[in-house]
């Protein structure tokens, strides 16, 4: 959201040579400024029935929209994953701003953008008169320059992301143990962007989690009994995932690098799951330096037993963090095979990669770009496209033993 360019340098592309790269920037700038139109929610089957599942999510969601007054938002099951259900956000609405404003970190603000209430520790100003009860107009602050506790309006750039109602008085916020304080503090009943309140759907058996992290764990298609090396776990969806595929039977081990987000993985407390707090690139070759995806795949391709599969993914749209690693991968490592997936969602490869017309086709490529070449709604797989920038790509070691 918080995206600036220098509008010069732009024009001065376009005229020249970069005319095609520009007009493919503009657009995917176009489309990250707004977020994703659908939320995904990932069920764990082995713990409840889909029908159970969808019951008590829709007891919940009309809930929250007698508390708040936002509609309840169309639910679906994924057509190709039996563990995921797609809500249909709503958005931009018009919203006309109030006199009293609350400014909020930009991370609280993205957070209300994908339908989350406004908590104590996310404002950082507020005007001496807010009172409980009283009409505000929320905005996210872009550059992270605005002081904690300031009590005039903030002048720096903004995002306006709603309206709400202060369930605190600014007093409440800003005192000698607002540090330590914790609880609603505005809540969201104008949001320029409806989605459901995802704090308020607190079961253990679902997770909100982006579609194509659902459509990577479903390409590895873990099964019970197996062991798989999640090589870097953290915040913990995919790991969850494929420990819910398993049917909570198997062994997954899940390293991660940072010590604190390993111990955040750790607390989730997943059956089968043994958690790590290790360098992954570091598996085989303990002196090495993290520098790319590539030192994660080459030490994953060493530890798989014959016929193994590798699942390579990130969440970037960069032929160097993608297309180019699948390349240097199966150049390195003549036992590696490209497979496709069984389910295909995502694009294949970018044209002009170092990969062949075949193995594009063999990748997964989720580009937000793509959504403003889409024919629209009535295509009725948009969710399928309106996601987060992924990339994932399928291979198989070469081997004579069965097994995963």
């Amino acid at each position: 959201m918080a995206i600036q360019l220098d509008v010069g340098v732009l024009a001065c592309l376009r005229s020249g040579d970069f005319k095609a790269e520009v007009e493919s920037l503009e657009r995917y700038l176009q489309v990250l400024t707004r977020p994703p139109m659908f939320t995904t929610l990932r069920i764990d089957r082995s713990c409840i029935t889909a029908e159970e599942a969808e019951e008590k999510i829709c007891q919940s969601l009309e809930e929250q929209s007698l508390k708040s007054g936002v509609a309840t938002f169309p639910m679906f099951w994924h057509k190709d994953f039996d563990d995921c259900l797609v809500l249909q956000n709503r958005g931009p609405n018009s919203v006309d701003t109030v006199e009293k404003e609350v400014m909020v970190d930009l991370a609280c603000g993205m957070a209300v953008l994908r339908g989350a209430n406004i908590f104590i520790q996310g404002i950082m100003a507020a005007p001496t008169s807010l009172a409980k009860g009283d009409a505000v107009s929320v905005f996210a602050d872009l550059d992270k320059k605005c002081l904690k506790g300031l009590t005039t309006k903030y002048t720096g750039r903004k995002l306006f992301v709603g309206n709400g109602i202060s369930q605190v008085s600014r007093a409440d916020v800003f005192n000698a143990h607002s540090e330590s304080l914790r609880g609603l503090a505005v809540l969201m009943t104008q949001p320029v962007y409806e989605a459901p309140c995802l704090s308020e759907l607190a079961f253990p058996w679902l997770v909100a989690q982006n579609l194509p992290s659902i459509a990577c764990v479903h390409a590895l298609d873990p099964r019970p009994g197996q062991a798989v090396l999640d090589m870097c776990a953290a915040p913990g969806g995919k790991t969850s995932h494929i420990a819910a595929l398993m049917e909570h039977r198997g062994s997954v081990v899940a390293l991660e690098k940072s010590g604190q987000r390993a111990k955040k993985l750790e607390k989730m407390g997943l059956p089968g799951v043994q958690v790590f707090t290790f360098d992954a690139t570091k598996a085989l070759s303990p002196g090495a330096e993290a520098v790319s995806g590539e030192q994660h795949a080459g030490p994953a391709a060493d530890l798989l037993k014959p016929h193994g599969v590798l699942v390579y993914s990130t969440c970037t749209i960069t032929a160097a963090e993608n297309e180019e690693q699948v390349a240097k991968l199966l150049a390195k490592r003549p036992d590696l095979q490209l497979v496709a997936p069984s389910v295909q969602l995502g694009k294949g490869g970018l044209r002009g990669s170092q990969l062949t017309a075949e193995q594009s086709s063999m990748v997964q490529r989720f580009d937000p770009g793509e959504l403003l070449s889409c024919p629209g709604p009535a295509s009725g797989d948009l969710h399928n496209v309106d996601t987060i920038g992924f990339f994932i790509a399928k291979f198989v070691k070469a081997g004579q033993k069965e097994g995963t």
